[in-house]
């Protein structure tokens, strides 16, 4: 295995540990694991985000599945935005909600839309190839590499980790 990627066996291990911190902290991630297909496991987390848009607040759901890709030895991140009338919202849309003000140009060349390789549906996907990028610098230090993973990506997604997670 190179010295960027982790085997299915690491990530289940990250999966386990960090599902289990989250029910210590109740931050809602669940492991869903498939004994027949390891590469079918996934952790998911639902969630509620607000966003203001001017003078309005608005209300999404947001379905957070972190699952491990083959192909790239590494966690992939995806993930769903719907409205509250239950519309799925536009990438564009995510980009302007991000946290950090990122190019249209840059935003979709880290994320993109495609077919879920679990769920055979349209998800969010961050590109694995940025993955793999990403966690080569952290491989030999991290505590727990989906931590590690969800700590570079957060701002850009929305998604607040508690700092639990770190401890």
């Amino acid at each position: 295995m190179s010295a960027t990627k982790i085997t299915i066996e690491e990530f289940l291990e990250a999966a386990k540990e960090f599902v289990k911190k989250s029910e210590k902290i109740c931050d809602g991630w669940t492991l869903k694991l498939d004994k027949i297909d390891l590469c079918k496991t996934y952790i998911k987390k639902e969630s509620f985000i607000q966003c203001q848009d001017n003078d309005t607040t608005n209300v999404y759901k947001i379905e957070y599945v972190i699952f491990y890709n083959l192909s790239y030895g590494v966690p992939s991140f995806s993930f769903n935005i719907w409205n509250s009338s239950g519309m799925l919202i536009a990438l564009e849309d995510i980009r302007k909600m991000s946290f950090i003000q990122i190019s249209q140009k840059d935003f979709y060349s880290v994320v993109t839309q495609q077919e879920h390789p679990i769920f055979q549906r349209p998800y969010f996907i961050v590109h694995p190839c940025h993955t793999e990028t990403l966690l080569a610098t952290f491989r030999n230090t991290s505590k727990n590499i989906i931590v590690t993973f969800l700590g570079l990506i957060t701002p850009l997604i929305r998604l607040k980790l508690p700092l639990e997670f770190g401890l």
